[in-house]
């Protein structure tokens, strides 16, 4: 099924409740574009969220670092 997202006037995604409902309201997300598509992904393990976050603001990271990021934090994840 798809649903409209709405791009409100204080500049926040507001998704349609049927997505927002499959998370939690403490969740964050890594978010990047591609052309007019913006991709979120949602990331829980907080090695990743600061490692983003600690990211410098004039350096942004590039989809292969956060992809590296996101897959070693799945790999701790599976193996404990």
């Amino acid at each position: 099924m798809i649903e409209i997202a709405e791009l409100t006037g204080r500049g926040t995604l507001r998704l349609p409740a049927g997505v927002a409902a499959r998370f939690r309201r403490a969740d964050r997300f890594v978010v990047w574009t591609d052309g007019d598509i913006v991709h979120l992904k949602r990331i829980t393990p907080r090695s990743v969220a600061k490692a983003v976050a600690d990211a410098p603001a004039e350096e942004p990271l590039s989809m292969a670092e956060i992809s590296s990021l996101v897959h070693a934090a799945r790999r701790g994840k599976r193996t404990g």
